[in-house]
This record gives C-alpha cells, structure tokens and sequence, in this order.
C-alpha cells in the first residue's frame, strides 16, 4: 500500500492512523509526503519518499507535480501497490494519479466538510471515496463517498473520557499552524481579563516566536498557565480542561468530538475553500460549540462567548457524544479490505 498526503498534521495524523491498522493487518506501507509532513511520520519516516513540492506560484506548483509524477512512475510500477491512499494536499497528486493512470485501485479521504482542491481533482476517478463529515460538500460524485469519521490519534481514550476532576475552571488553547496572532493576542488578553474576576488555568500551545509574550501577559495577569510550543501530552490536558479554544481543522473538530469538550471556534480565514468555517458549522448546527469568525474577533466578543459557556458545558458534551463516529479507523481499513478482493 502506499499512502500519499499533504504536509499538515491535519493531513499525516489520520493517515498515520490507517497505516497503523494496516499495518496490523500484516499489510507493508509507504508513505509519500513532503518536507513539513515527514516530521509526522514517526516509525514510518524511515521508507518514506518525500517530494518537493513548490507552492509560491501556480507555475512552480505545476511544474513540482509534473516533475514528480514523472520522477516517480516507474517506481510505482516497480512496486505494484495493492492500492493508493490520498490523504489530501498537494503532494498526494502525483501519487494518485499515476496509479489512476496505470488502472491500480485508488482511495481517497477528505478530512474537511468541504473538499479540497486536490481531492477534488483524484475524485472523479478514483476507485473509492471515503469522507469524515456525512454531506462533504462539493463532491462531484457523492454518491459514491462513505463517510466513516475521521481516524484521530486519541480514539482508544474516547471511550474513558473523564468529567475535569479540577475545582478551577480550565481552558486549552491552541491554534494549529495556523494560529497566527490571534492566539497570542486577543485570546490572551480576553483570558486575563477574566482572571480578574474568575479562578482561571491555562494550558496555551503556542507558536515558537509567541511563547514569552504569552506568559508575560498572563504572569502580569496572575493566571495559572502551562505555555509550551507544543503538548506531547494534549489527550490528558483535553481531560482535564472544561472547555477548548481553538481553530476548526479537521483533526480539531474530531478531536472535540471525542472528547466531548465544549469549544469555542475561530475558522482560520484565509482557507482557499472555506474548510476551517465549514467544520465549525457542523458542530454549532447540532448545537455543539460557539463560533467566532476571525473578522469578528474582539476581547469583547470572546470575553462574551466565554461567559455563555458554562451554563452550556452539559448540553454541549451530550451534542458532542452523539456526533461521535466510532472505529473510523477499522471502518476505512474494512472498507479497503472490501474494495482491493
């Protein structure tokens, strides 16, 4: 098998998660990815081509493609991959579509609940589609696509999630990598602001360049905080927090999901298909977070979103549970299985 995808967490993660239960199914993978997404990989990293992908331009994206569709076709022919997995992004193309071109079986999966560009393009002929929203908007084809959730990192601890056993009033923030200055601003600044009258702790991802500002502000503040670049422990800090801050990538949301953690949402807004707000949409039309676009986003207006939060908590965890997709990740490889006999 080989499993090709874009160079975000978004991407890797559920991708990563597949190959895992292919894996144990006694089947040997390979990825295909570029530079960002390789640090992702893990044990996989090892027998993984990346590519160089170029995306500055239109010209230099379509001239990177070519360049590895043509690079790589022998190989795929040399391998004879049972079938090829997209995961969306730019660096699946060439992967896909070489495979599509040679008549080997090719899967793709949509994270988002709208498809992205390149998905969009392998879709009309690929061999199957497998979508994590129900409704994917934008298939061509979408009576073709089963949805079976989105495989996230966390599922073995969805079925033990715990009420936060804390008597402070917690809340995670974290932007993806596309947090932007949002996070460290006016996310700050809302949180110490309601310090001043609340008991308040702080577990804040940030980017690298943002961390000292982050805990000045909230040292000033006297918030109890924990500011790191990154949490290699963020399935405990969902736990224990009573509500999340955070972008809506897809990894996000299903994450939110399956811990069942009221969350406020801030779409990233430049999104060339408007993925990030269409996520979002999906959990507040069942009634299962608050949303703030990023155009909107004002101390004022999170400080307001923050204190409609907690007579909400309940009713938002049970609209959560009942969103829950489970064994995404066994679905899609049983779905495979079916598919390549």
């Amino acid at each position: 098998m080989i499993i090709a995808s874009g160079g975000t967490g978004g991407h890797v993660f559920p991708a990563v998660c597949l190959a895992d239960e292919l894996t144990r199914r006694g089947y040997d993978v390979m990825f295909a990815t570029d530079k960002r997404g390789a640090k992702y990989l893990g044990k996989y990293a090892n027998n993984a081509i990346i590519q160089n992908i170029y995306t500055s331009s239109r010209l230099k994206l379509y001239r990177s493609l070519i360049f590895n569709i043509f690079k790589h076709f022998f190989k795929i022919i040399c391998l004879k991959p049972k079938m090829v997995i997209g995961f969306g992004g730019y660096p699946s193309v060439p992967f896909v579509l070489i495979a599509q071109i040679l008549g080997i079986k090719t899967a793709i999966h949509e994270q988002n609940a709208v498809i992205g560009k390149a998905n969009a393009l392998l879709s009309r002929k690929a061999t199957m589609i497998v979508t994590s929203f129900p409704n994917t908007k934008g298939l061509i084809l979408a009576e073709k696509a089963k949805c079976v959730g989105n495989p996230t990192r966390f599922e073995a601890s969805y079925d033990t999630v715990k009420k936060p056993d804390s008597q402070v009033f917690t809340v995670l923030i974290f932007g993806g990598s596309q947090g932007a200055k949002v996070f460290s601003g006016v996310v700050v600044d809302a949180i110490c602001e309601l310090t001043k009258n609340n008991k308040i702790k702080v577990f804040h991802q940030g980017r690298k360049q943002d961390i000292d500002k982050i805990k000045r502000a909230y040292a000033i503040a006297k918030v109890d905080f924990v500011v790191r670049e990154f949490f290699d422990n963020i399935d405990e800090l969902y736990q224990q927090s009573d509500i999340v801050i955070s972008r809506s990538g897809a990894s996000s949301i299903f994450e939110i999901i399956g811990f069942q953690k009221p969350a406020i949402l801030i779409p990233y807004g430049n999104s060339i298909n408007g993925d990030q707000v269409e996520n979002a949409k999906f959990l507040e039309t069942h009634k299962a977070c608050l949303i703030i676009q990023e155009k909107d986003l004002t101390k004022t207006a999170l400080l307001s979103a923050l204190q409609k939060m907690p007579p909400r908590r309940l009713k938002m965890s049970e609209n959560l549970a009942s969103l829950r997709i489970k064994n995404p990740v066994k679905k899609f490889a049983d779905y495979i299985e079916k598919t390549i006999q």
